[in-house]
C-alpha cells in the first residue's frame, strides 16, 4: 500500500467519522482492489461481503470506485451491521468480486471484526481472464500448413488446436469447438458431412506448461466435405465460468477419386457382331463434380489395340465403344452401334460426365451409369482381354 493510499484511507475515515457522528450501529468493512494484470480496471466491478458461517444468501455488496460508497477509486466500503446476521466482534467475514458479466472476479480474502470502528481487509487484485493463443488447424501432414487433403471414402482426422495461457491459475473446464464450410455454412448450424462438424469434449492437457493448457478438438472429417475455405472455432470455458472463442482456417483441398468395377465382361459369342450392352457403374469418391477420361488398351499402352487375343488377330481399339449418358439395349447391327456409341481411343480423353459428389450423410448417390459394346470382326478366336482406364477430371469453375 502507497503513502497515498493510506493518506486517502485516513481521510475517507474521518469523512465516515464526521457524516455519521454518534451512530454506534455501523461497521465499514474497507478495502483496497487491484487492477487486473491485464489491465482491466476494478472500478465498477462489484465486491460481495458474507459470514461463512450464515451463508453466502446473506450478503452485501458495494460497487468498487468513485460510483460506490467510497467514492474513491479502487476502495470499497461495506457496513456489516447491515447484514441479517449484524457482524459481531470475533466474527470472520469474506469478499470477493463477483462475476458483473464480463468474468473478471477474484479469489476471496477474509477479515476479522474487531472493537474498533472500522475493519480494513487485506488487499484484492481483480482477476484476468485466460489468453487464447497459437490457434490452428491442419490434418496430420502440417506443411503445406492451414490444407487439409482428404482421404478417398473414407474419413480424414482434422485436429483443431490451441494454447491458452492462464496467468491465474484457474483452469480450464471445459473446451468445444466447431469446424464449418466458411462460405455456405455458420458455428451454429447443425453437423453434416458436407459443411459442419462438432466436438463437444475436446481434450484438455493442463500440465502442458506453466499456467498454459493445450486443447485439441479432433473431427472426422468425410472425403466429400466441400472444398473450399473452412473455419475452426473453439469456446473455452475456465473453472470461473469466463469463456473465451478462438479461432484458425484451413482450406480443404479438391479430392479426385472414383471406383468403377473391377471387370467389364462382353460374355461370349460366336462369329462376327456386336456384343450385348454391359453396364459400368462409376461412383464419385471425391468432393467436387468431375468429368470421366477415359482411354484403352489391349497388352500395351499405345498399342492400338482395345483387346489382345490368343488368335493371331487382335480387335482394333476402334471396335471398343461407349455411351456415357443413355441405354441402349437389345441388339443392335454395325450402323447402329456405331451411331449410338463414341470410340474409345488409345489417347486419353475428357468426356462431359457431369458427376456430383455425395452431399447425403447416409446413401451416397453419387453414382452413374456407363454402357459399352464391342464389335467382333472376322479371324478372332480365343480368348481376348484388354484395359480401360478411367480417370476423373474436375469440371471447369467447380
Amino acid at each position: 500500500m502507497t503513502k497515498t493510499f493510506f493518506i486517502s484511507l485516513i481521510f475517507l475515515i474521518i469523512f465516515i467519522s464526521f457524516l455519521i457522528p454518534g451512530v454506534s450501529a455501523a461497521h465499514y468493512i474497507i478495502g483496497f482492489v487491484n487492477n487486473a494484470n491485464d489491465g482491466t480496471s476494478a472500478n465498477g466491478h462489484s465486491i460481495v461481503l458474507w459470514n461463512p458461517s450464515k451463508g453466502i444468501n446473506d450478503n452485501k455488496t458495494d460497487i468498487i470506485g468513485e460510483t460506490g460508497n467510497s467514492g474513491t477509486d479502487n476502495l470499497y466500503m461495506i457496513d456489516c451491521e447491515l447484514l441479517n446476521n449484524s457482524c459481531k466482534i470475533g466474527d470472520t467475514l469474506n469478499l470477493k468480486v463477483h462475476n458483473n458479466g464480463d468474468y473478471h472476479v477474484s479469489n476471496n480474502v477474509s477479515v476479522t471484526i474487531t472493537g474498533a470502528g472500522y475493519d480494513i481487509a487485506p488487499n484484492i487484485t481483480l482477476g484476468s481472464l485466460f489468453n487464447i493463443t497459437m490457434v490452428s488447424v491442419d490434418d496430420d501432414i502440417t506443411s503445406p500448413p492451414n490444407e487439409i487433403d482428404l482421404f478417398t471414402a473414407t474419413n480424414r482426422t482434422v485436429t483443431c488446436s490451441a494454447i491458452i495461457n492462464d496467468s491465474e491459475g484457474v483452469g480450464i473446464k471445459n473446451a468445444t469447438a466447431r469446424f464449418f464450410d466458411n462460405i455456405s455454412s455458420s458455428f451454429s448450424q447443425g453437423d453434416n458431412g458436407n459443411l459442419h462438424y462438432s466436438n463437444n469434449s475436446c481434450y484438455i492437457n493442463s500440465s502442458y506448461g506453466i499456467n498454459e493448457s493445450l486443447i485439441l478438438c479432433n473431427f472426422q472429417v468425410a472425403y466429400y466435405a466441400n472444398s473450399t475455405y473452412w473455419n475452426c472455432t473453439m469456446s473455452i470455458t475456465d473453472n470461473n465460468n469466463a469463456t473465451k472463442n478462438g479461432s484458425s482456417h484451413s482450406f480443404i483441398n479438391p479430392l479426385l477419386s472414383i471406383q468403377v468395377n473391377d471387370t467389364l465382361d462382353f460374355g461370349s459369342f460366336n462369329g462376327v457382331g456386336v456384343s450385348p450392352e454391359v453396364v459400368l457403374n462409376v461412383t464419385n469418391y471425391g468432393n467436387v463434380k468431375i468429368n470421366l477420361s477415359l482411354y484403352g488398351y489391349g497388352m500395351y499402352i499405345d498399342d492400338g489395340n482395345a483387346m489382345n487375343c490368343s488368335s493371331a488377330k487382335n480387335i482394333s481399339i476402334m471396335y471398343e465403344k461407349y455411351n456415357l449418358t443413355t441405354t441402349n439395349p437389345g441388339n443392335l447391327n454395325l450402323g447402329s452401334f456405331e451411331s449410338k456409341y463414341i470410340n474409345l481411343t488409345s489417347n486419353s480423353v475428357v468426356n462431359n460426365f457431369n458427376l456430383g459428389f455425395r452431399t447425403d450423410n447416409n446413401f451416397n448417390i453419387a453414382i452413374k451409369s456407363t454402357y459399352w459394346r464391342i464389335y467382333l470382326p472376322s479371324g478372332i478366336s480365343g480368348s481376348c482381354s484388354g484395359n480401360i482406364v478411367f480417370g476423373a477430371s474436375q469440371l471447369a469453375g467447380i
